[in-house]
């Protein structure tokens, strides 16, 4: 197939790193544009490929008129922005990072991420921030807790959660670890189970993917089992917490505080009334930040290239 004829249509913002796509623009027309869901409606018929990104869901609505599409090119390791029954019964080729362990093992953005927003969080730092910025030096009204000796619990302990145990152990943190599967054993991580990880941690950080089995893993059956005050870090997705009973455990103090990068229902258009948005508004401890573990320049880039290069190898072969 010559380069005019494949087509690849690319949703990535690639302005701080426009090089990631030379080799790839060797062997295809790349459309580097940021699309919405109408606009893969309307177009996606025109594509044999597309760059993705976790804003704009392919769901089986959009892959059903997709005629042409070859590859669908995601450099996440979540893939629960794609419809991935229908891509398997389409017979599209999907290409993501999720095994790539050499590559991953480079990118430390989200564990970096999920330790400022345990601090933020433990710490009160939005609220005492925009105190301060309006002249207000009210030290005791942003008491907060230190994190020597805590216990921080991680579920699960891969790439991610052995970095943060890292962390943790630099913090003086007593870590526990708890992984159904763990592909290595972290250093100076005591594994424990499930309840044990819920009934002992001050801090508990989520690093597991988001499957059919753990959605809703941490409920209100398991927010029962917490310490008084604990303190919840997600980076992960938030489909993993039962949002209702989140809610709830914030307000009653059971959760004494949380940082947060990701919410179920991120793609909503009312985003600014979700429930727990709107929480944050009026609980200093509670931290949001829009999926941004990631959005590093060197992760992004270092991602997107390698995502990119293989693409382009799979078009040349």
């Amino acid at each position: 197939m010559e380069k005019c004829d494949f087509r690849v249509l690319c949703q990535w913002d690639v302005s701080f790193c426009p090089w990631v796509l030379d080799q790839l623009r060797q062997v295809a027309t790349v459309d580097v544009r940021p699309t919405d869901r109408q606009f893969l409606l309307d177009h996606i018929h025109e594509y044999d490929a597309i760059l993705v990104i976790l804003k704009t869901p392919l769901d089986r609505e959009i892959l059903s008129r997709a005629k042409r599409l070859k590859y669908i090119v995601t450099p996440t390791t979540g893939l629960d922005h794609l419809d991935l029954q229908a891509i398997e019964e389409l017979g599209i080729t999907l290409q993501s990072i999720k095994t790539e362990y050499d590559l991953l093992d480079r990118v430390t953005a989200t564990a970096e991420l999920a330790w400022g927003l345990l601090l933020a969080a433990a710490r009160k730092l939005p609220m005492a921030h925009q105190a301060a910025m309006r002249g207000i030096w009210a030290r005791d009204a942003y008491r907060g807790m230190q994190l020597s000796g805590k216990t921080l619990g991680i579920l699960g302990v891969g790439r991610l959660g052995k970095i943060v145990a890292d962390y943790g152990n630099a913090f003086r943190m007593r870590v526990l670890g708890c992984d159904h599967n763990p592909r290595f054993k972290a250093p100076g991580v005591e594994y424990v189970d499930f309840d044990t990880l819920l009934a002992q941690s001050d801090v508990l950080t989520i690093h597991i993917h988001l499957t059919p089995e753990n959605k809703h893993l941490i409920n209100a059956a398991a927010f029962a089992k917490m310490k008084q005050g604990v303190v919840i870090v997600n980076t992960s997705r938030g489909g993993i917490i039962d949002e209702a009973a989140f809610v709830d455990a914030i307000r009653s103090g059971k959760v004494g505080g949380a940082g947060l990068d990701v919410i179920d229902g991120e793609w909503r258009t009312d985003l600014v009334d979700h429930p727990l948005i709107a929480l944050a508004r009026e609980h200093p401890n509670v931290v949001i930040a829009p999926h941004i573990g990631g959005i590093t320049v060197e992760s992004q880039a270092m991602t997107m290239q390698f995502c990119a290069d293989r693409l382009a190898r799979s078009i040349r072969a």
